[in-house]
């Protein structure tokens, strides 16, 4: 007999707020990109020589002000990260709770020391490296945030293998997809390489073909929740191609409209920067859909050749 580890509502509300907390980081750290704000200092994991807590931020401006906000908000999300590991291997969890939030802190460990490296070597690929890795954990945050959900439990795989397969696998390409776009991105924001700017504006059509794609398969599965993730999806990517046009337009404007962009104005900056946090929140939001799928598909057909391994063929064989 099979029992069921129900966990307490905190660790739900633990990973909410975990998320949420991750955001500023994110967002910062978009700013401080869109700014060039990344090497304001040349030290780490000193500011100009004092101490995370010595520094005298409030009296800091400009480019030193945004970046060691981002590094204050990077060691806040270290400690709640902390926490949340503190409370899952404490509480009556479930094994895959406890390997996701394991997974998670590793993580922000790895960001912490990405972005230090990126200082103390001066290395834009690591800064490109930096946010690229901030995806992956803030995915598996709100992986987190839907496993310890009440939707999450019981899985029941859909009845129709093939239209499972189908939606699985359609959201495996999207997130290939989307992953190929953000790179793109990053690209183009930390490199500022030309290539990327010709091809990200126009992938973004592949992008919204493949998250339609996954909403019309999720659909058919006739599964309420996995249909309602695809529409997230969609209305995610449609946000953000919008987002992206509104970010063309203030980078570099539309001159046949007489439209003129303003540099480094506080409009480019904003919209830029949360262009930038709305793709993450799209990856994110994909990945989830794409997990939900996955467990939609029935359990004997996820790992066929271990499937037929069951003790009664096992038994058989050995006579």
């Amino acid at each position: 007999m099979q029992t069921t580890v129900t966990e307490s509502p905190w660790i739900h509300r633990l990973a909410w707020a975990t998320a949420l907390i991750a955001l500023l980081p994110i967002s910062v750290g978009a700013v401080v990109t869109t700014v060039d704000a990344g090497m304001a200092f040349a030290d780490w994991p000193t500011s100009d020589g004092h101490g995370m807590l010595a520094y005298p931020w409030l009296k800091s401006t400009g480019d030193k002000f945004l970046e060691h906000g981002h590094r204050l908000a990077g060691m806040l999300i270290g400690v709640m990260t902390l926490g949340l590991a503190a409370a899952a291997f404490s509480w009556d969890c479930r094994p895959g709770v406890r390997t996701l939030v394991g997974l998670i802190l590793a993580g922000v460990v790895l960001q912490g020391l990405l972005g230090g490296s990126r200082v103390i070597q001066n290395e834009r690929v690591l800064a490109l490296l930096h946010g690229q890795f901030a995806a992956w954990i803030f995915s598996l945050m709100g992986l987190l945030v839907a496993m310890t959900g009440r939707r999450w439990e019981p899985a029941a795989p859909v009845s129709d293998s093939s239209r499972s397969w189908m939606a699985f696998g359609s959201g495996l390409v999207l997130i290939v997809v989307l992953l190929a776009q953000y790179l793109l991105g990053g690209m183009l924001r930390h490199l500022g390489d030309a290539n990327a700017w010709l091809i990200h504006p126009w992938f973004a059509i592949v992008v919204a073909i493949a998250a339609v794609a996954l909403c019309l398969f999720a659909q058919r599965t006739g599964e309420t929740t996995l249909a309602r993730a695809g529409r997230w999806v969609v209305g995610f990517v449609v946000a953000q191609a919008l987002l992206g046009l509104a970010t063309w337009a203030v980078k570099y404007g539309f001159p046949q409209w007489d439209l003129v962009a303003v540099q480094n104005s506080s409009l480019q900056v904003a919209i830029r920067s949360f262009h930038k946090v709305l793709g993450l929140l799209t990856l994110m939001t994909a990945f989830v859909a794409v997990v939900r799928c996955g467990r939609a598909v029935p359990r004997s057909l996820r790992l066929p050749v271990a499937g037929s391994l069951t003790p009664s063929t096992l038994a058989g064989s050995a006579t």
